[in-house]
């Protein structure tokens, strides 16, 4: 498969199922958020007013079942964080849950529909909430044109990525010394709005149509994306959470929702069987 943004795509071929054990659960479970929002058939006017407003639904039922269109997807590494599992074992327990929404895995160039951008890891992070604007290809987890408010050479404050917070609070003291109107006064507080930039673990799911890759190489857009985050509790590990995390999310993968749904589960260990991986050799001109 030649696409225009020279990519190594990769495919993940099971060979024992991953599953995640139900012993040493501790007694509180964990939260896990979800957003995800279709692209690809819900129109931009239509998202911004959902998000204008977010919903914040708390275990609500799961979407309706219905028919989905079959597709083929190839995997391909995103941003990696902070992790104890490898790239491929995340890829792995991903399958069985895109495989519920009729998304499957593939080796063959010729059927691959779709790209699945995937980024996960531990970080630091604000609003689990799936982004309306800023969805080429070439724009990552944060996009690369920010509306932000500018710290420094080395920081800056996201609105759902969030930042440094003390050096946010020490701008605004120089800004309110070098203002006498005091303009910038508060300015930290309406930032941050109550949503703390904590550590989280994430999953991020970006799909991206082959076809449109093909035709619009960097600035192709994004089909949809789901985002999939929990907070980060004491010395937890990555491997205790993303099963879960996964497992929770998978009625959701490509739907559109109004918002955040809050989702509970307890942590385990994931066990990962063994991978055959088909890696593209990658472009010359990468």
């Amino acid at each position: 498969m030649n696409l225009r943004p020279g990519l190594a795509v990769v495919s993940c071929l099971l060979l024992a199922a991953p599953a995640f054990a139900a012993s040493d659960r501790p007694p509180r479970p964990n939260e896990i958020i979800v957003s995800s929002a279709n692209y690809a058939i819900t129109p931009p006017k239509e998202l911004a007013r959902m998000f204008r407003r977010p919903a914040d639904l708390t275990d609500p039922p799961a979407p309706a079942a219905g028919p989905h269109p079959q597709k083929y997807y190839q995997f391909l590494r995103g941003e990696v964080f902070e992790s104890d599992l490898p790239y491929l074992a995340v890829c792995q327990l991903l399958v069985p849950a895109l495989a519920k929404k009729n998304l499957h895995n593939t080796f063959d160039q010729s059927k691959v529909d779709l790209v699945l951008r995937i980024s996960f890891g531990a970080r630091r992070w604000r609003d689990p909430l799936v982004r309306i604007a800023d969805l080429e290809w070439k724009q990552g987890l944060v996009p690369r044109r920010r509306d932000t408010a500018a710290l420094g050479a080395d920081a800056a404050w996201d609105a759902r990525a969030g930042g440094d917070e003390t050096a946010l609070r020490q701008t605004e003291r120089m800004l309110s010394e070098l203002d006498p109107t005091n303009a910038a006064e508060g300015m930290a507080d309406r930032l941050i709005g109550g949503l703390p930039t904590e550590d989280y673990f994430l999953v991020v799911v970006d799909a991206f149509e082959v076809s449109e890759l093909r035709a619009k190489g960097n600035d192709a857009t994004r089909a949809w994306t789901t985002f999939i985050a929990v907070p980060r509790q004491g010395g937890q590990n990555f491997s205790q959470v993303v099963a879960g995390m996964i497992e929770k999310a998978a009625p959701y993968f490509g739907e559109t929702l109004p918002g955040k749904v809050r989702l509970t589960d307890r942590e385990g260990t994931v066990k990962i069987g063994e991978a055959t991986v088909v890696e593209e050799p990658k472009p010359g001109n990468r």
